[in-house]
């Protein structure tokens, strides 16, 4: 049964006949229902949906960081589906069986906001890592956006709202659980309204003291 929200010139939701209405991304949707398949996947098809879940699998633990890295990427893709268009074009390396993302390539934010001129990021005693960065053109109130992932476990930690952009430094502070992990980290920026945001930068390979 199909549900119509605004009168009958509205879009609907659920199921009518061989039609089947949604929402997505504020717009009102429909589709046929999908045909049973009688064939056989391709070796292509069935590489592509083991490369599909390998990204989205390396991507669910940062979807909250994302959610914010990947706002307004494009009309109809922001956030976790934004992230892994952009990553299972641009991040992945290798052939099936064996997928991986190269850390270096991907993206966990996307935006126009001039990165610093220099940025680095090293480890220091307390579970602590630092994060510094020279140059950039920011405002008041502009925000770094500090991750630390150990894809090995697949754990992350960030903030989204670290210290002042135009401080030049921040630090990421973590749990004893992490002590000895393999951290790749990236940085990046956002306004505190949100509706600006930097290209992440991929800061290196850091174990965590």
């Amino acid at each position: 049964m199909g549900i119509i929200k605004n009168g009958i010139l509205g879009g609907f939701s659920g199921k009518t006949g061989p039609v089947v209405g949604y929402r997505r991304n504020g717009k009102n949707c429909v589709r046929s229902m999908p045909r049973p398949r009688t064939s056989k996947p391709t070796l292509n098809e069935l590489a592509g949906r083991e490369k599909f879940a390998y990204v989205q699998t390396w991507l669910q633990p940062l979807t909250n960081f994302l959610r914010v890295g990947f706002q307004d990427y494009a009309p109809d893709f922001q956030g976790f589906i934004a992230a892994k268009s952009y990553n299972l074009k641009k991040a992945v390396i290798g052939n099936s069986p064996n997928f991986q993302i190269n850390p270096a390539l991907a993206l966990v934010s996307f935006g126009e906001m001039k990165q610093p001129v220099s940025a680095s990021a090293i480890a220091e005693s307390g579970q602590l890592i630092s994060f510094n960065w020279v140059g950039g053109e920011f405002v008041y109130d502009d925000r770094a956006m500090l991750m630390a992932y150990d894809t090995t476990d697949g754990r992350a930690r960030f903030n989204t709202a670290s210290e002042r952009a135009d401080g030049g430094h921040a630090k990421l502070k973590l749990d004893e659980s992490f002590i000895g992990k393999h951290m790749d980290v990236y940085l990046a920026f956002v306004s505190e309204d949100r509706k600006r945001r930097s290209i992440s930068q991929y800061l290196g390979l850091i174990t965590v003291l």
